[in-house]
């Protein structure tokens, strides 16, 4: 008993000192915001009287209202087809027997192995072809087919959905829509919902795609409107750190609400893995 106790207060010094590693850059991105940016390089941890003037200039940008819609119109649209994309085609590679089942699963595979980026060039010369230049469609369309998502779908069902459960939908005259949506979903929430959150994380801090499928200022989206703080020959970084922070802040009530949901689903992905 008296070794544990030593033990346990050595794991919550270790949990405790990490946490503070973690949350470092956060905080020092909050309180830079602060700063006037000719003053950055004094930043002594602490919070500075150049707030005020830093808001006006990120409210200054009329546009930033609609960078922020159009990120929001992005990541809503992208996790609602990511979810729908990943545990449909989970679902069936999970449980259906079919011809080329093993294939696919390999293609889904290789497709997590090549680096997204080999493929930019073509995939903005085929949205150039298909006339989506200057919209949010290219920027949404890539969450459509997340490899990974269809790979963590695909490993959890098959794990967590009972092959009996579908069967006895069957053999009630269920159809395999109603089986896949009342039967199998309810069981994968907290999968669902982990991925969800990743998607929504990924498609509001995209950056490289619309950086080259949008010229259109009105199309921004949040990360693209940042770069308008960098003027021809001075940057206001003060500023420009401020609307990230501002622009963080959805991503961190997005983790905030649904933190249970995401550890719950982790930790059974990594134990059922």
């Amino acid at each position: 008993m008296s070794t544990k106790l030593p033990l346990k207060l050595l794991a919550y010094l270790l949990l405790i000192i990490l946490t503070l590693f973690t949350l470092i850059p956060f905080y020092s991105m909050i309180v830079m915001g602060t700063y006037d940016s000719f003053k950055l390089y004094l930043f002594n941890g602490l919070p500075s009287d150049y707030f005020i003037h830093n808001l006006e200039s990120v409210l200054k940008v009329k546009e930033m209202g609609r960078f922020f819609l159009n990120s929001l119109t992005v990541s809503a649209i992208s996790v609602a087809g990511a979810i729908f994309t990943a545990t449909a085609c989970g679902y069936g590679l999970s449980k259906y027997s079919f011809k080329g089942r093993r294939f696919l699963n390999n293609l889904v595979l290789f497709t997590m192995m090549v680096p997204s980026q080999l493929g930019l060039v073509a995939y903005v010369w085929e949205m150039n072809k298909l006339h989506l230049i200057d919209t949010l469609i290219p920027t949404i369309l890539p969450m459509f087919s997340l490899g990974f998502g269809v790979f963590w779908m695909t490993q959890y069902i098959r794990d967590s959905v009972p092959t009996e459960i579908i069967e006895s939908g069957r053999i009630d005259s269920a159809g395999e829509f109603r089986i896949f949506f009342s039967l199998a979903f309810p069981i994968i929430t907290p999968a669902v919902v982990t991925l969800g959150l990743l998607a929504f994380i990924w498609s509001w801090n995209s950056f490289l795609i619309p950086l080259l499928t949008i010229s259109d200022v009105r199309q921004y989206t949040i990360p693209l409107g940042v770069t308008m703080f960098n003027g021809l020959y001075v940057s206001d970084n003060g500023a420009k750190i401020l609307a990230l922070t501002i622009a963080t802040l959805p991503v961190l009530l997005f983790y905030l609400f649904f933190s249970k949901q995401l550890m719950s689903g982790l930790t059974a992905g990594a134990v059922k893995g």
